[in-house]
């Protein structure tokens, strides 16, 4: 039986600690995309979740519980990644160097698809790059997530009228180095 969220919650303020794991099995996966899109990288991707799942079980006492779980826990998950990556170098590999790598595979009707499908995610995944981390985060939670406007301030703090600023600037820019890389690959 799916029980909802808040109902896990009772029961893991009541001392059920199993409860989370099943929190954690069906929010882990957009919680690690987010994260993952903001710093980056799956190996700190996997740190920011595991610190973010141990943050809100902390806080759990802390949750309203007439606010939408969902909203607080990528609240949680979004100010973790942004506040490590911020302590971190950037480790980016060169664009050059990874499409290199794609390039060197066989070329057969096969692996056609996967190239340029490969070819396209990494294209926008380097785009990305090129964004802050806030940025990258409100794209994420916006095209990846689902997310509405109002979603998104609940999560960031940001008014909705500075998000949608921030994205319509995103997305410029995204089109502005999706542009500049298609133009100068000699692929």
């Amino acid at each position: 039986m799916n029980r909802n969220d808040k109902y896990l919650i009772e029961q893991i303020l009541k001392g059920d600690t199993n409860s989370f794991s099943v929190i954690v099995d069906r929010h882990k996966d957009k919680s690690f995309n987010l994260a993952v899109k903001i710093c980056g990288n799956r190996e700190d991707a996997e740190e920011i979740v595991q610190d973010a799942f141990l943050k809100a079980y902390r806080s759990l006492g802390n949750f309203r519980k007439e606010s939408n779980f969902t909203t607080w826990l990528y609240r949680i998950v979004y100010n973790t990644a942004i506040s490590q990556h911020r302590s971190k170098d950037e480790r980016t590999i060169p664009l050059e160097d990874a499409m290199h790598e794609i390039s060197a595979r066989p070329d057969d009707d096969n692996n056609k698809n996967k190239h340029d499908n490969d070819r396209k995610k990494l294209l926008i995944n380097f785009a990305l790059g090129k964004l802050n981390e806030t940025d990258r985060g409100l794209i994420t939670l916006m095209y990846y997530d689902d997310l509405t406007i109002d979603e998104m301030a609940e999560i960031t703090r940001l008014s909705a009228s500075n998000i949608k600023v921030r994205l319509h600037r995103s997305r410029q820019k995204l089109l502005e180095t999706l542009t500049k890389t298609q133009n100068n690959e000699a692929i």
